[in-house]
Formats: structure tokens, C-alpha cells, sequence
């Protein structure tokens, strides 16, 4: 049994986007060796769900040939201005240009619900025809959405599924149990079945953590791992690192680190190698911040566990232009085939990869071909 005691420190991806997955892995001769390597037995991959992904992209153009998009307005809203979102954005601004859309990219600074919900109002005010949003908090913004949706504006949920609004919202994004549950397995190979072990997090409601830390705690049920603190950091960077301190500090024996929102892989980094604890304390981090990366590289951080954010922007854009332009019943009969039924949502998947300093070249080779840097 897996006793967990939760805290909250008080203290302070066009065609080409989708023809990359084959890329060679032999680039990882180039990735720092020796504790940087990845460790035996945890096999990486990065094909996501971008062929899956690419055919549908494909057959919404084919839909939309013909019709006139100059007019459409879309946005994405994202949940805090975190790097994790460059990618995001760098999709959303590739589908923009390759539909002839306009599309305005939104973000709440410090991640502050009332001004996602104040951007939410505005765009519902502005008229625009549809937007992607990765809620703050997704019971907060039932409101906001079901007054865009009876006002028969598009809304598609990325990175957190919503549930509860006027009309169902297809959730475009990662199934987090799932990735949850992947970060579980990976930080069991990793430790060999035991040890102690903390979680950061940036939230504690929103559907997007509570659903990774659930399927975490469940790939570790029946081990000797045992989850000693949940540390939550209300979307603050800094104190997502004075979390990791006070666990590495309220915890001398702990081996492991799983950290779910994209800013606490870098402070879990920086706390344990500050701590002169790097190898020691394994950590299993949750998305790519070019910070976590370089972790990666020099071995403080063992594997990524990611997302597609670029797919989230760049196929965003394509469902909401083709909700305007097609209508929902079409729109609805061309995604059917790809959507399938995750955490109780409708979901269309943009996969799940894992990333460790093995395969970390091939995985940035594959962004720099969508034109994102890391």
C-alpha cells in the first residue's frame, strides 16, 4: 500500500510536420555520456500519436478545399506562461499560415484564474470563432465556455480535458492517466522497486495533474515505493523550487522525484544537483522545458515523459477552423474515427513520449523540422 501525505508549501505539429517519426538514433553518440545515459532497461520512444494525427489534418484540408478561411479567428489560451507553450504556439501559428486563418495566442500571467476567465469573457465579447484552452482550473471556466458555446462559438479543451459544459468539448491533448502511469513504470525501473519517493505539482485541481498524479500513484501500487510527500506550487516557478528543496530537506533518504506540471522538472533538477545529489535522487519529469532538457543531457534528470504540445496548436487550429467553416456535425463525422474515450473524456490523443538521454537527440532533431527550438 502506498501511504501519500499531501502539502502545500507555504513557502516561497502541414504534411511534413507529420513524416519525421523515422529519424535516426544514432545521433546519441552526441549526448554526454556516463550518468547521462539513459539507464538499462527504461527504452524511449517519440512517435506519439503524429501519424494518427497527420491523416486527420490531412482530410480537414481536403473537407476545407474550396472554401473560403480568411475570416476565421481563432485562439489559444494556455494555462501560465510557461516555456512548455513555445511549441504550442509555434503549432498554432504553423496551422494559422497553412489554412489562412488568424489565429491570437493568450496567457494568463502567473497562470491567475480570474485573468484566464477575464480572457475567455473577452473573446467571447470579441466574437471570435473558436478557441483552444488549457483551463486554470476546469470547473472555474464552466461558465465562460457554455456562454461561448450558446453563442455557437468552437471550443476545444487541450492539455486538461473540461467536462460539465452546455455541449460536450473534445479534449485534444495527452491521456494523463496513461502518462501518469508511464512516469510510474519508468520510476519503478529506475529504482528498482523501492524507495521513497515526492511529487511536485502546480495544481492540485486541475484535471491535468490530479489525473497523472492518480495514474502515477497506480503503476506504483504493490511496490516498495512509497509517495512521502504532493507538494503543490499554485502554478509559481519559484515555488515550485523551494518545494523540491523542503522535500529533498524533510526527506534525507528519498530516491526519486516525479514532477507533473512543465516548470517543476527544473527546479526538482536544480534542487537535487544543488544538493550534490544527482544520480542519487532519480527524477521522472512531465514535458520538455529547454531547462529540463539540458538536465537530460547532463544526466540530473533520468527521462521526460511528454506531451505534444505542438500538436495541440497546430491541430487546435484545424478543428476549430473546420467547427466554423463545415459546421459541427461534419466536423464531428471527420474526427470520429480518431477520437476514443480517456479519463471521461472524448479525446482525441496526441500521444505520449518518453524521453531519456539516449533518444534526446532524435526528439529535438524531430522539433527542429517543425521549426521549434529547444
Amino acid at each position: 500500500m502506498i501511504r501519500r501525505r499531501v502539502r502545500a508549501s507555504a513557502t516561497a505539429i502541414t504534411a511534413v510536420s507529420f513524416l519525421f517519426l523515422a529519424g535516426c538514433t544514432s545521433a546519441a553518440d552526441d549526448v554526454a555520456g556516463g550518468s547521462g545515459a539513459a539507464p538499462v532497461g527504461l527504452e524511449g520512444s517519440t512517435a506519439f500519436n503524429d501519424a494518427k494525427l497527420g491523416e486527420l489534418a490531412e482530410a480537414i484540408e481536403t473537407a476545407l478545399e474550396g472554401r473560403d478561411t480568411s475570416g476565421v479567428r481563432v485562439a489559444m489560451v494556455i494555462n501560465s506562461p510557461s516555456a512548455y507553450w513555445a511549441e504550442g504556439r509555434t503549432g498554432m501559428e504553423n496551422a494559422a499560415r497553412k489554412l489562412g486563418v488568424q489565429a491570437d495566442f493568450q496567457a494568463p500571467a502567473g497562470g491567475d484564474l480570474n485573468t484566464q476567465l477575464s480572457i475567455l469573457d473577452t473573446l467571447r465579447a470579441d466574437r471570435v470563432d473558436g478557441y483552444a484552452v488549457s483551463a486554470v482550473d476546469p470547473a472555474a471556466v464552466r461558465g465562460p465556455v457554455g456562454a461561448a458555446q450558446n453563442e455557437g462559438i468552437g471550443v476545444v479543451a487541450i492539455d486538461s480535458p473540461l467536462s460539465g459544459t452546455p455541449a460536450p468539448v473534445v479534449y485534444l491533448g495527452t491521456p494523463n492517466t496513461e502518462a501518469g502511469r508511464q512516469a510510474g513504470e519508468a520510476m519503478k525501473k529506475l529504482l528498482g522497486g523501492s524507495g521513497k519517493v515526492a511529487v511536485l505539482t502546480g495544481s492540485l485541481t486541475a484535471a491535468n495533474a490530479t489525473q497523472r498524479i492518480a495514474g502515477f500513484t497506480e503503476a506504483l501500487e504493490g511496490s516498495g515505493i512509497e509517495i512521502v510527500d504532493t507538494l503543490n506550487d499554485d502554478a509559481d516557478p519559484s515555488k515550485a523550487l523551494s518545494n523540491a528543496q523542503t522535500a529533498l530537506q524533510a526527506n534525507p533518504d528519498l530516491t526519486g522525484m516525479y514532477t507533473v506540471w512543465s516548470y517543476d522538472g527544473p527546479a526538482a533538477g536544480q534542487a537535487v544537483k544543488s544538493a550534490g545529489k544527482s544520480g542519487q535522487v532519480k527524477i521522472v519529469a512531465d514535458d520538455a522545458e529547454p531547462k529540463t532538457v539540458d538536465f537530460v543531457r547532463d544526466g540530473t534528470i533520468q527521462a521526460m515523459v511528454l506531451q505534444r504540445p505542438y500538436q495541440q496548436g497546430y491541430l487546435g487550429v484545424y478543428v476549430l477552423t473546420a467547427m466554423k467553416v463545415l459546421g459541427e456535425d461534419a466536423t464531428d463525422a471527420l474526427l470520429k474515427p480518431y477520437l476514443e474515450e480517456q479519463d471521461g473524456a472524448t479525446t482525441l490523443s496526441s500521444g505520449i513520449g518518453l524521453v531519456t538521454a539516449e533518444n534526446l537527440p532524435t526528439y529535438l532533431d524531430d522539433l527542429k523540422k517543425l521549426g521549434v527550438t529547444s
